[in-house]
């Protein structure tokens, strides 16, 4: 899979590139900061859905910084990873309000 990597010349990135991976790198972390500390302090079915920002804000910032657009295919993997998170939380909130109901 990685076989087409060999022929690749490494290229040092440039100074506003490395800033770039720095910057996005700190975003992360704190992202997972936040969404691990909101984990600790709230139920699930209402913080699951806040984890797929992640994947909204990589396709825009992929966008704005490197003017990329993922393909065909990459958009339905994202659209099918996102829905079958919804509905499986959507299920989950609907059988915790029958739970309360009973």
């Amino acid at each position: 899979v990685a076989a087409h990597l060999v022929s690749e010349q490494w290229v040092m990135p440039e100074g506003r590139h490395l800033l770039l991976i720095a910057g996005a790198g700190l975003f992360l972390i704190f992202g997972h900061f936040f969404i691990f500390m909101a984990y600790r302090v709230g139920p699930t079915s209402a913080v699951a859905p806040f984890y797929y920002c992640f994947t909204v804000w990589a396709v825009i910032s992929g966008l704005l910084v490197f003017g990329q657009f993922p393909n065909a295919l990459a958009v339905c993997g994202i659209l099918l990873v996102m829905a079958s998170g919804l509905v499986i939380v959507s299920l989950d909130e609907r059988k915790r309000r029958l739970a309360m109901v009973a």
